[in-house]
């Protein structure tokens, strides 16, 4: 039972880990799409500078909408990351408490059912001592002919 639950809490938070990890590698992404996109329009203002400021002011402005664009993806992403994360947790905890509850009720049955079961044979054994007190005589001779039919079937 506790390695089920060992196992299940082992997969569910390497899962986790997993959305974890790909959040980060997306924020990282994100992060180098920023630099890569400041460095551009450092190239470009370098570039056109001699051809008019307006141009490089236009750069820079898309320069902070492509940085302000990645800020909000890596931040969508890690809610998304983050949500998902607790919807595993959630679905675990889950699973966890029906495991219990399962166990609980196996155990439970086998229980009144080794029970009921010792009910029934000690009924059975006590009706049988009953007979056998009652007609001593007739319990014997069902006890040898019972014997002889053994005996000739297990020659035959």
């Amino acid at each position: 039972m506790d390695t089920t639950r060992d196992k299940i809490h082992g997969t569910i938070s390497d899962a986790a880990s997993k959305a974890h990890q790909a959040t980060d590698s997306a924020a990282g992404r994100a992060h180098q799409a920023t630099d890569k996109a400041s460095g551009m329009v450092g190239a470009v203002s370098d570039k056109a500078h001699d051809v008019a400021s307006a141009v490089a002011d236009k750069a820079q402005s898309v320069a902070a909408s492509v940085a302000d664009y990645a800020g909000h993806a890596r931040e969508s992403v890690q809610q998304m990351a983050s949500g998902a994360a607790g919807g595993i947790t959630h679905a675990k905890d889950a699973v966890v408490d029906w495991a219990q509850d399962a166990a609980h009720h196996t155990a439970d049955w086998a229980q009144d059912a080794a029970h009921h079961t010792g009910d029934y044979l000690k009924a059975g054994t006590d009706e049988m001592t009953t007979l056998i007190r009652r007609y001593p005589i007739s319990a014997i001779l069902v006890g040898i002919s019972i014997g002889f039919l053994l005996a000739k079937a297990t020659r035959a």
